[in-house]
């Protein structure tokens, strides 16, 4: 469970890192089972593989719909103690939302140039949302800038869209308070889909995997995605529960903090924090703030 101070940190600079919160027999079963995946994407066998145009040559990075690969999966995206913490930091009832599994493969893994997630890449997505809306990112294998890891700016996530044009990828990587985001297999990042980011390509000769996840609250859904599959077209949380008791790993409700609930789920527990918090941080930053912040001027 979080701490209150790692929840702070959360909302101060729009990602957090949790270490270890995968370990023994299921991040073997996890890692397993993402090796299988990017090997039959590599090899260009099955369905849902995507490839990025490298100096030319179509490299394979992604695969699609992984609850449909194996329980292990449908398993860890409810691990208890993974809920506990986006529940803590959302305040409000999440369901998972979509999943993936990105791929740097040795040597030729692309770079993913400085971006926000969507909506925030569009101009004119220029205010900021009050609620949080994050991605979970399960690393399978170590990632560090050798292999190609993210960088993020900090505190840099709730003025809405960062006019990132008219700076080249180094000086975004360089001059603007850019950090380092290195994980450990096992390790989860939260990042702010509105918290500027991009990493470079993987020189390497070791592969970066990583299990994202998107748990929303149903207002955020809507807000953000209104043209986007409702809930009701993935998996029911009774299957990702009946998966984990599947494996052996047991129902995430054990944890006596979690609730699945028809309106999705709920951590009982605390600290956590307000669903109106947001709201609140950006109603109190200065308008000088937030027009500095949107662009690069301000640490």
């Amino acid at each position: 469970m979080l701490t209150q101070e790692q929840i702070d940190f959360f909302h101060d600079n729009g990602f957090l890192i949790m270490r270890q919160l995968f370990r023994g027999e299921e991040l073997r079963l996890l890692r397993e089972a993402a090796e299988e995946t990017a090997r039959l994407g590599k090899a260009r066998e099955g369905e849902h593989h995507l490839y990025a145009n490298v100096n030319g040559e179509q490299i394979y990075w992604r695969s699609e719909h992984m609850w449909r690969r194996g329980d292990i999966f449908l398993a860890a995206t409810v691990n208890p103690e993974l809920l506990e913490n986006i529940g803590q930091i959302i305040g409000e009832p999440f369901r998972p939302y979509n999943d993936s599994l990105v791929v740097k493969v040795p040597e030729r893994g692309a770079p993913v140039f400085w971006h926000q997630d969507p909506p925030f890449n569009l101009p004119e997505w220029s205010e900021p949302y009050p609620a949080p809306n994050f991605t979970t990112d399960i690393y399978l294998d170590e990632s560090d800038p050798d292999n190609g890891c993210v960088y993020a700016i900090p505190g840099h996530h709730m003025v809405g869209h960062v006019d990132l044009t008219g700076k080249t990828e180094e000086e975004l990587f360089e001059k603007y308070g850019a950090v380092p985001v290195v994980m450990q297999p096992g390790d989860v990042l939260f990042h702010a889909v509105s918290t500027p980011h991009g990493s470079r390509a993987n020189r390497s000769g070791r592969e970066r995997k990583v299990f994202y996840i998107h748990y929303m609250s149903p207002r955020v859904k809507d807000a953000f995605y209104p043209t986007w599959k409702k809930f009701d077209e993935v998996p029911e949380l009774e299957q990702f529960a009946a998966a984990r008791e599947r494996l052996g790993f047991g129902r995430p409700e054990a944890s006596g903090t979690i609730e699945l609930t028809d309106k999705g789920i709920r951590f009982t527990g605390s600290p956590a924090s307000s669903p109106d918090l947001w709201a609140k941080k950006i109603a109190a930053m200065p308008r000088a703030e937030i027009e500095a912040k949107r662009k690069l001027l301000m640490r």
